[in-house]
């Protein structure tokens, strides 16, 4: 009897550990892993900023300077301007789906002396004769993209974080392309449209809108964020090119994403093996990683470095990619078969009238 007592002891802890874990990735949403990195006035401030920048967003207010009070006041305007810089950081990166009208900077312009911020909608976007006022039309578009966004991660919900993760990479690759032409802007492309930098041309169901590596890894992210997965949208350079990619976080490991290669693959083929999603890292270390891919019986190598402002705000433990390969296997699984097992042996144990 006490050998019973025992396995369903074991049983319940496995349990119990299988539903923390699920409940941890459930909480995994972009907006909330700053809160993670942040503490005391920064924390604070950027909830404040959050809210303003989700307001926007929805046309509940205009994009015109607004004032942040925090409950300390910064010691100085040094100390001020260092947690405004951060601040800007993780909203840049954790806040795709209320970022779609920033401008082609895609970072938020602040004013230290009146302690207020200053949003910068794309040109693009703007009311005509309201450059602080988004337009209802693009107010539309981005109401319509990320209900079509939510409408494939609910396909997926009851996936593992490993399959989300390779069917948003599937769904996302089908639905847009790489745009070699706002590749090459010279500032000119992004001001007159900055769609292929944002998630809304992906999920816009639009075929002949088509991003760059910002919009394949924002887009990635809102999908991990959708899910429960732990996603970050992360920039750098790539043989001396600015690139955008993303890093995943599943039981512990952090694993390489980056979709824009997609767009060098059928779909054919993608549905059968994308060559950078959670596997190809040779080596990594805090400030760059080296990933490869095989394309017509040659394999390619590429040299990813982190830009300075995530060796800046992102710890090492982050930043450094595992190289192995990721076990299929779900925690959901292992579980099943170790109750499967202590069932067994439970059975023989009373069969042979052993308890």
């Amino acid at each position: 009897m006490k050998v019973i007592i025992f396995i369903a002891a074991v049983l319940a802890a496995l349990m119990i550990m299988f539903a923390h874990s699920v409940e941890c990735s459930a909480s995994a949403t972009s907006t909330s892993l700053p809160e993670k990195y942040l503490e005391g006035n920064e924390l604070e401030l950027y909830r404040e900023v959050l809210k303003n920048i989700i307001a926007i967003a929805n046309g509940r207010q205009n994009a015109e300077p607004f004032y942040i009070s925090v409950s300390r006041p910064f010691a100085s305007t040094r100390e001020y301007e260092e947690a405004i810089e951060k601040v800007m950081f993780f909203i840049h990166n954790y806040a795709p789906e209320y970022l779609y009208w920033s401008d082609s900077k895609g970072y938020l312009v602040y004013d230290t002396v009146r302690c207020g911020i200053v949003y910068g909608i794309s040109p693009a976007f703007q009311e005509r004769g309201n450059q602080y006022k988004i337009t209802a039309k693009i107010l539309n578009n981005a109401k319509s993209s990320l209900s079509n966004a939510k409408e494939i991660a609910e396909k997926y919900q009851e996936k593992s974080d490993y399959e989300k993760v390779w069917g948003y990479a599937e769904e996302i690759c089908a639905l847009t392309d790489y745009s070699s032409m706002a590749a090459k802007d010279d500032g000119k492309y992004a001001k007159e449209n900055i769609g292929p930098w944002n998630i809304v041309y992906v999920f816009d169901r639009d075929h002949a809108t088509n991003v760059v590596c910002g919009g394949f890894a924002r887009a990635f992210q809102y999908l991990c964020s959708l899910g429960g997965v732990e996603c970050h949208y992360v920039t750098g350079y790539v043989s001396d090119e600015y690139h955008a990619w993303n890093i995943v976080v599943i039981d512990g490991e952090n694993y390489f994403v980056d979709l824009t290669v997609c767009s060098q693959y059928s779909d054919s083929d993608i549905s059968r093996h994308h060559p950078f999603v959670m596997n190809s890292i040779k080596s990594s270390d805090v400030n760059c990683f080296i990933a490869f891919y095989s394309q017509s019986g040659m394999t390619h190598s590429h040299l990813y470095t982190y830009h300075e402002n995530e060796l800046k705000y992102l710890p090492e433990s982050l930043r450094i990619l595992t190289t192995k390969e990721y076990s299929k296997e779900s925690p959901a699984d292992v579980i099943a078969v170790a109750v499967s097992l202590a069932a067994g042996v439970a059975f023989i144990l009373v069969r042979t009238k052993k308890i």
